[in-house]
């Protein structure tokens, strides 16, 4: 069987085409995760972070040991593209807010959480817990 040239081609253009489209991770991040900072004055804050299966996506909530969040915070603003996860929170009663980019590998997530109102971030990172 003879098949022209520009077949092949095409053929192998469509391949790429597909392997180009995002697809859904591979890596299910349900579950409890934990992380810790330095909040300088007040010592260090550990916060702990629920995630859950949601029609699109992921929802979960976030709590902390030194009660700057209200407990069992709901997230908002959950995106997972590729393998780059994030999120916003609420904190202070409200007054403050917090967006939380991470990068997954497996069992962690290392990223920026950033105070949205002073552009402000520091190195974050979480570990799910087992």
């Amino acid at each position: 069987m003879n098949i022209p040239k520009f077949a092949l081609g095409l053929v192998a253009l469509l391949g790429l085409l597909v392997s180009a489209v995002p697809s859904s991770p591979a890596v299910d991040l349900t579950g409890t995760w934990t992380g810790s900072i330095d909040t300088g004055n007040m010592g260090v804050d550990t916060l702990t972070l629920v995630l859950k299966k949601a029609d699109k996506g992921y929802s979960g909530t976030i709590n902390d040991s030194l009660a700057l969040i209200e407990k069992d915070t709901a997230i908002a603003e959950v995106r997972w593209v590729g393998n780059e996860f994030s999120f916003s929170f609420k904190a202070m009663g409200g007054a403050m807010e917090f967006a939380v980019k991470l990068t997954v590998n497996g069992d962690k997530m290392t990223g920026q959480l950033m105070n949205k109102a002073e552009g402000q971030g520091a190195p974050f990172e979480f570990v799910r817990k087992k």
